[in-house]
């Protein structure tokens, strides 16, 4: 009988605890730490080589200079285009970040304006001026 009370309280337990573990399930948290000059005023993330952009920030700002929030990323795949918008207008994009490896992105400093190239961070095993990728 104690057996049997025992194997009843087990899945009591399981079937209670496995809806909170479902509801976080997939979502993926990102740590941003903006080591630009300027203020992020929007960051937004989308599959990669998707247009299904979600914005992260949600009305904050994260100051230049080593400012950081921590943001949430909709489950869905790990492999995300980063889209960062500065408060002066200026764009870069940190294209493939695999928010399911790395739990933090290191926002780098734009090159400087009188450069036309637009800013965009390399991926895996591509090459980049700035040296690696900004993910931690």
């Amino acid at each position: 009988m104690r057996a049997l009370t025992a194997l009843v309280s087990v899945v009591v337990a399981l079937c209670l605890a496995a809806p909170a573990a479902l509801a976080g399930e997939g979502a993926h948290y990102l740590e941003l730490i903006n080591r630009a000059y300027d203020r992020v005023a929007s960051v937004s993330a989308a599959p990669a080589g998707s247009q299904a952009w979600q914005e992260l920030l949600h009305g904050e700002e994260v100051r230049g200079g080593g400012g950081a929030v921590t943001v949430q990323v909709a489950a869905g795949p790990c492999l995300q285009d980063v889209r960062v918008d500065f408060a002066n207008g200026r764009r870069a994009l940190y294209p493939g970040v695999d928010v399911c490896r790395h739990r933090g992105l290191r926002i780098q400093p734009l090159p400087a304006a009188r450069e036309a190239r637009p800013a965009i961070a390399a991926g895996d095993g591509a090459k980049r001026d700035a040296g690696p990728v900004p993910v931690e």
